[in-house]
């Protein structure tokens, strides 16, 4: 019998669906062994792009609860940090959630017996369901905890880092803080610098952070003692960007300056740097290329009309993208100094950019995101409508399943599915927004929002909104 079924189920497997698979498991004992074949459930994960990532942490919302105990409800008892919208989106039934995650009725009996977990049975198919668990709690706004975490005082936050569990700030209050996200706990204050922080980088490892400052230094903190490693001297004004340095290439274990990269002809706006190249953008308009090892300047990109803003290095690909307040994107050919494409549709400056394979996404202070296709310079999406932002996007990051989440100077992170080029939800909206309320600043993971809030009249405290996504294996 089983070998019967197995010869026909094996002959229409690869045009099932997941959600097939998961209700053919309830029909009987045969068909969940085979519908929770292992090698099946791991090349539908290949077939999605769904990888496996970190284990639940289910204890984080444990530790937020008592952290924030008498200052944050749970997400239920907390409507002020959401609309009156419906929570479901348009584009995910949640009919097709039940039907995912939930036998049919007339299947109960096995919810009954004595078997072990799906992670136990079949790892890719608890894989694969923990993803859509995931994606869910993102599109249809349900975080399971919400966390404030206090500091800066009335101030901006001007910066934000995460690795791992470890989140940096840097604020124009001349200070940098260093959180702990598992359990809200601000672990050191950084102090020394004597003007507002304006840049920030974090090591790969988390435990080194470089701040720049309008005190015109560069400071290499230890962030687990919170000793102060270095202080670099040398720029002559605000260090206001860095890729692990300014536009001045530091050793930062010895304090030492290994050489100036001088040629911009006004201030240096955006810098990246990667394996032996050095790109930077100056508000002279133009891009600069710079060999990292002698200090050569290799090619001088020109083309923009006005201050270039922000860059996006991709090394692999010898591509580099510049945004500029002439409202143009550029990209450009690194190795040759070509110009490859003239992207035209925004309105304003173009914050910040990121490419996924062919697609470009750009953030823009006309308060809307475009998706791109470098190839050929065409608009794919403009993530617009009535529920666009209503003031500059702020910042992005891509999530799994097609999915972006969006800040904006209107007080709001959105979620956007960007393959259809559609809106799902808010994630979070500020109970001033409108009125003042900004989110300065954003990160995300693949289950977490951190969001850095406040205002400039005094409508907004400043903090940081941690929501967590999470969702435990089947």
């Amino acid at each position: 019998m089983i070998s019967d079924s197995k010869k026909k189920f094996v002959q229409f497997e690869s045009y099932l669906s997941p959600k097939d698979l998961v209700l053919s498991a309830s029909i009987s004992r045969t068909w969940r062994h085979l519908a929770e074949d292992h090698i099946l459930w791991m090349k539908k994960c290949f077939q999605y792009n769904i990888k496996e990532i970190f284990p639940p942490n289910l204890a984080r919302r444990e530790n937020w609860a008592l952290f924030s105990a008498g200052l944050v409800d749970s997400p239920q008892e907390s409507p002020h940090y959401f609309d009156g919208d419906s929570p479901f989106s348009s584009k995910i039934s949640s009919s097709f959630c039940k039907s995912l995650f939930q036998s049919p009725s007339s299947s109960l009996h096995f919810s009954q017996l004595n078997l072990p977990s799906c992670l136990e049975r079949s790892k890719w198919k608890a894989i694969y369901l923990r993803n859509q668990h995931i994606s869910n709690n993102w599109r249809f706004r349900r975080p399971n905890a919400i966390c404030h975490l206090r500091g800066h005082d009335e101030h901006v936050i001007t910066c934000l880092k995460l690795r791992g569990d470890r989140l940096v700030t840097g604020s124009d209050d001349c200070t940098l803080r260093v959180w702990f996200v598992g359990t809200g706990e601000c672990t050191q204050v950084l102090t020394g610098h004597t003007g507002g922080v304006w840049a920030l980088q974090l090591s790969e490892d988390g435990k080194i952070a470089i701040s720049g400052s309008t005190d015109r230094t560069v400071r290499v903190w230890n962030v687990e003692t919170g000793v102060l490693m270095r202080c670099l001297n040398g720029h002559s004004s605000t260090v206001r960007c860095m890729s692990l340095s300014g536009n001045i290439m530091w050793n930062i274990e010895e304090g030492r300056c290994i050489r100036p990269f001088i040629g911009h002809l006004a201030a240096v706006r955006c810098v990246k740097y990667a394996g032996s190249s050095v790109v930077s953008g100056g508000y002279d308009h133009k891009i600069h290329v710079w060999n990292a090892e002698n200090g050569t300047l290799e090619h001088v990109l020109e083309g923009h009309t006005h201050r270039v803003y922000s860059l996006h290095f991709v090394k692999e690909r010898n591509l580099v993208i510049s945004g500029s307040l002439d409202t143009t994107i550029r990209v450009w050919n690194v190795k040759t100094g070509e110009c490859l494409q003239t992207l035209v549709g925004h309105q304003s400056l173009t914050s910040g950019m990121k490419l996924r394979g062919n697609k470009l996404i750009s953030a823009n202070a006309d308060s809307t995101i475009k998706v791109w296709n470098i190839l050929d310079g065409t608009c794919i999406h403009t993530l617009a409508g009535p529920n666009k932002h209503a003031s500059a996007v702020t910042g992005f990051r891509f999530l799994d399943n097609g999915m972006i989440a969006t800040s904006g100077d209107d007080g709001t992170v959105k979620l956007w599915d960007i393959e259809e080029g559609s809106f799902i939800c808010d994630l979070n909206k500020l109970p001033s927004s409108g009125a003042g309320g900004c989110v300065w600043r954003m990160k995300a993971t693949p289950t977490m929002l951190v969001c850095a809030v406040g205002s400039r009249n005094g409508t907004e405290d400043t903090k940081l909104v941690l929501m967590d996504f999470d969702g435990p294996y089947p």
